[in-house]
């Protein structure tokens, strides 16, 4: 198919965008679906923990291949996988019955398809992109999640109106309803993620990987060994990357990359999203006013990025990431008070403390939104050097999902043992930590990913 420039910009980025619509219904559809699945008691509240936190564990597995893949088969290549992987995951779920390992694998396989999109589109995008757009561009990927989780919050609201809500009795909805409802919101999914499987295989390869092609191409045909600072030689692991990623021109920026990526995770976002309908329904939300809650803050995550998207070429990354980050840990401070308060009895679970405890997850979600929520990918693809990009961005990806499998896996658990209050006062303590890391970020606003390159090349040759 033949591409004018314009065209084909806008095509980019409505396949960016896609991308970030899959990843955001990865992450949105367990969030309705999983009361159903808790409600019918076939699990335990460990197992639904497993099952929550199965598309992170997934994503761990993605993130330990995704560079490999990115550097050896190309980044349109890996889209396709990704979007295949997804399509792939939804009957196994949908199909699992009653039995857990079934349901585990279709789990994984979701987080496997979100883990590789997480790594390449960014990556994709930046490379693609140019510096006075790739602010912008890159946020579409941020925007389409938003949208993959508000779509998936307002099916799940639709879907509760049909069958009736979770948490209501058996004499009131039936098993067999609840058991159809949940699945009724992974199968809608197809649609989307289809159109992307199509136009993903209408992308052209990135000018970067195919220069580091034809890099290795004349090094096999004269014989001439590619030199590292080209950029045409990646490493053929991630433990091959290790290595080149202790050379000092890469650890500061691969390791503010590590931490703004673990640290996105410890203050709990991705448990929020996959519980969001349950801590809603435990400050007093009950029945579908649970799942309203969810919708807004979903609806609010979408709103804030539309204008975080509009404020990231303009007032810079690092200035949305300290206000973001602020906001975000004093947010989940007064979340944790409340919760602590609910579970003292200081007060009662009604529809007041529901809607105040809804409140500061807005304000929270504002905040995350507006900073840490559209400028993680920006960090992600622009502080890592090319030499180390597809493997660097992979690795600390293999750190997020990580971290967000455990936290989600372990979320049941936690409150059980500790209670929502402290659980929440951790991820605060969290938040503090990752304000402190984005103060020694550099600010990256217009420009190019080789200027970013030698601002830190600069750095390390002062500190020899």
């Amino acid at each position: 198919m033949i591409w004018d420039d314009t065209t084909y910009g806008k095509f980019l980025l409505l396949i960016g965008g896609l991308g970030g619509l899959l990843y955001g219904i990865d992450f949105g559809v367990i969030a309705v679906s999983m009361p159903y699945i808790k409600a019918l008691e076939i699990y335990t509240d460990a197992q639904v923990s497993w099952i929550v936190g199965g598309v992170m564990f997934g994503g761990i597995l993605a993130s330990a291949t995704a560079g490999v893949l990115c550097e050896r088969f190309g980044r349109k290549r890996t889209i396709v996988l990704s979007a295949a992987l997804f399509l792939a995951a939804v009957p196994v779920v949908c199909f699992s019955g009653t039995s857990l390992v079934t349901m585990l694998t279709g789990r994984v396989l979701q987080g496997m398809s979100a883990g590789y999109m997480a790594v390449v589109m960014p990556l994709y995008l930046a490379e693609c992109l140019p510096a006075e757009t790739r602010g912008k561009g890159t946020g579409i990927f941020q925007l389409f999640l938003g949208i993959g989780l508000v779509s998936a919050a307002a099916v799940g609201i639709l879907v509760a109106k049909v069958f009736g809500a979770a948490d209501a009795a058996a004499e009131v909805v039936p098993a067999a309803a609840k058991s159809l409802a949940w699945r009724v919101n992974f199968w809608w999914t197809v649609l989307p993620v289809g159109v992307l499987l199509a136009g993903s295989l209408f992308l052209k390869e990135s000018p970067v990987w195919l220069e580091k092609r034809a890099g290795k191409s004349r090094a096999r045909t004269t014989g001439v060994p590619v030199k590292p600072e080209d950029g045409t030689r990646a490493p053929a692991s991630l433990l091959s990357a290790s290595s080149t990623l202790l050379q000092r021109r890469y650890v500061v920026p691969f390791l503010l990359t590590l931490l703004v990526l673990t640290f996105n995770k410890t203050i709990g976002m991705s448990s929020i999203i996959a519980y969001a309908v349950t801590l809603f329904q435990k400050a007093g939300l009950s029945g579908s006013l649970g799942n309203a809650g969810d919708l807004a803050l979903k609806a609010t995550n979408l709103i804030v990025t539309l204008v975080a998207v509009g404020l990231v070429d303009r007032k810079g990354r690092t200035w949305l990431l300290k206000v973001g980050t602020a906001g975000v840990t004093v947010g989940l401070a007064a979340i944790g008070a409340l919760f602590f308060a609910l579970e003292r009895g200081w007060m009662t679970p009604s529809p007041v403390s529901g809607f105040v405890t809804l409140a500061a997850f807005l304000a929270m979600q504002t905040f995350y939104s507006l900073g840490p929520g559209i400028c993680v990918w920006l960090i992600l693809s622009e502080l890592m050097p090319s030499r180390i990009r597809a493997n660097g961005i992979a690795i600390a990806l293999f750190a997020n999902q990580f971290t967000a499998w455990g936290l989600a896996s372990s979320f049941f658990p936690m409150v059980n043992a500790w209670g929502y209050g402290p659980v929440f006062f951790g991820f605060a303590a969290s938040g503090v930590l990752y304000f402190l890391t984005v103060l020694f970020i550099p600010e990256t606003k217009g420009k190019s990913l080789e200027e970013i390159e030698r601002l830190f090349d600069s750095e390390a040759k002062k500190a020899v």
